[in-house]
């Protein structure tokens, strides 16, 4: 409601949040005939309650993973630190503005994309990609798409298939093989001619047959089927600085880091619950 205080008309306001006209006008209606002594009152005994101990708890986990108010919510109400008060993530946010740490939201963030599909178990498929670092090595990922949990990740480099199935022999010896993985259309995974059409049975294909385990392809139109493995190298670039090693990083994102799309569960946790019996 600053806009409406500040003499934004209803129009104006529904045309900067992006909401339809008549939403504008019944929260303007709503607030011009509420009780806002009552209100101020009762953010005031809000933010009154927020012990300086907490406050220092949340600005902590700020710095140290760059984390958002609901996975910091998420971390204090499940892990319950000693001396730490459980709060709601609209009172951290304003935490982390008022500390400086955190830009207000001015606009209506919009929810891009499909209802997102996930395997109904763990070692049912696993997802594969390679990424290319800043240091013009190669690294390759190993994700499982029920937990999301990485049963292996390397940097090499060379992007090959050798170093592929290295790896995946490596995952599989560890955590016992998969039924199925996914990959996209690179040439360490799959064969093409220049065109792109199949050209033969790939290495790896060939390799993971020999290992009962089914390769699917991704198709070139469908760029975010292999998109969880993706989201996990975007991770690894905003959060892996932090760490001394590669290694260091992935006990912190399969042991450590609560994830969003897991209800705030950890990969590891999520990934030995639900592997079949």
């Amino acid at each position: 409601m600053l806009k409406h205080n500040q003499g934004w008309s209803g129009n104006k306001i529904a045309s900067h949040l992006q909401i339809p006209k008549r939403t504008a006008y019944d929260w303007i209606n709503k607030y011009d005939n509420c009780d806002k002594e009552a209100i101020v009152n009762k953010v005031t005994r809000v933010r009154m309650v927020v012990d300086d101990r907490t406050r220092k708890f949340v600005l902590k986990l700020r710095e140290k993973h760059n984390w958002g108010p609901c996975r910091i919510e998420s971390y204090i109400r499940r892990f319950e630190p000693e001396g730490v008060q459980p709060i709601c993530h609209n009172l951290i946010y304003r935490i982390l503005v008022e500390e400086g740490v955190n830009q207000p939201i001015d606009f209506i963030r919009k929810t891009w994309g499909k209802r997102r599909f996930e395997r109904m178990h763990s070692n049912s498929l696993w997802q594969a990609d390679f990424k290319l670092t800043e240091d013009d090595q190669w690294m390759l990922t190993f994700l499982d798409d029920h937990s999301r949990f990485i049963p292996g990740i390397r940097i090499e480099p060379d992007a090959t298939t050798e170093f592929a199935l290295k790896l995946f022999r490596s995952c599989g010896k560890k955590y016992g093989f998969p039924e199925q993985v996914l990959t996209d259309q690179g040439v360490q995974f799959y064969c093409a001619d220049k065109e792109g059409k199949e050209h033969g049975e790939s290495t790896f294909t060939q390799t993971l047959r020999e290992l009962g385990v089914q390769h699917i392809v991704a198709s070139k139109r469908r760029p975010t089927t292999i998109g969880k493995v993706e989201r996990f190298h975007r991770t690894y670039e905003e959060e892996a600085w932090r760490y001394k090693t590669l290694g260091a990083f992935l006990r912190y994102y399969n042991y450590e880091r609560i994830h969003q799309a897991l209800d705030y569960q950890l990969p590891a946790e999520v990934y030995f619950r639900d592997l079949p019996r």
